[in-house]
């Protein structure tokens, strides 16, 4: 049975007018063809400008989201498919009876597996634009293929300062101070946090006198910023870890290395 048909058989229960049911059902097959294409919940535009730009600032970064994303779309990949393969052997079980509820029952598991089938088309294309968007940013930073968990954990601090000076900023921008957030992030880099917030309010005010003169301000300013206060602060963990008692970030022996066979 075609999705329209089945359409059409759940229309027959209501009391909508002929002219309207037809209307309606002359429109499904766009409606499918829409939902196969643009079914999903987040857009290819959001998860480049909005998930991969605002939760890092490093290229290693972005490349772990886009395989945390990866893990995510497979793992509902696996579910999809065994949920199906259990629908059909369900729907063998319920083919050799020909009682009314039996047969009811088959075509129900019959509609589920097509809008599974939808659901996992769309995690496929989901994880081939992860794909494609975990090579081009390694493609783009010159990363090696043989990377290690070394070097995402030598960039690891840098990503930290950026995003601890741009947690200062939307503090400043939206309540005029910095959040206690801020102020235990810097900390944690060993960045004293009053010094942390002078140079926030530095560049807010900076930022500001520019606006007033008409010069162009774009984006671009912010990540100069934060590059520079990554150039002013890039040693200053050093002091937080010696509080704590070690020696380095972890441990490189048991740090997983580049270029690892699959399982």
């Amino acid at each position: 049975m075609s999705s329209v048909e089945l359409f059409s058989d759940i229309t027959d229960l209501t009391t909508i007018p002929e002219e309207q049911l037809a209307k309606i059902t002359k429109r499904l097959p766009e409606y499918y063809r829409a939902r196969e294409v643009i079914g999903h919940s987040t857009s290819q535009s959001s998860y480049s400008l909005q998930t991969m730009n605002m939760i890092s600032d490093s290229p290693l970064s972005r490349m772990k989201q886009c395989i945390n994303q990866i893990n995510k779309k497979y793992q509902a990949l696996q579910e999809a498919y065994y949920k199906i393969e259990n629908k059909k052997l369900l729907i063998l079980q319920l083919s050799r009876n020909t009682d009314k509820e039996s047969i009811l029952k088959s075509k129900e598991e019959e509609s589920l597996i097509k809008t599974i089938s939808v659901s996992m088309e769309n995690t496929l294309r989901q994880i081939g634009m992860f794909q494609d968007m975990y090579d081009s940013i390694k493609k783009n930073y010159n990363i090696p293929d043989n990377w290690s968990e070394a070097d995402y954990e030598k960039q690891e601090i840098e990503n930290m300062i950026r995003a601890s000076f741009r947690i200062g900023i939307q503090d400043l921008t939206a309540t005029g101070r910095v959040s206690k957030a801020a102020v235990e992030y810097w900390e944690q880099l060993g960045i004293h946090p009053q010094v942390g917030e002078h140079y926030s309010r530095e560049y807010m005010v900076n930022i500001q006198l520019l606006i007033n003169n008409g010069d162009m301000i774009t984006i671009k300013t912010m990540y100069e910023f934060l590059d520079n206060m990554v150039d002013k602060f890039n040693e200053s963990y050093k002091f937080a870890l010696s509080r704590t008692g070690l020696d380095c970030i972890g441990s490189e022996e048991f740090m997983a290395s580049g270029a690892t066979k699959p399982r």
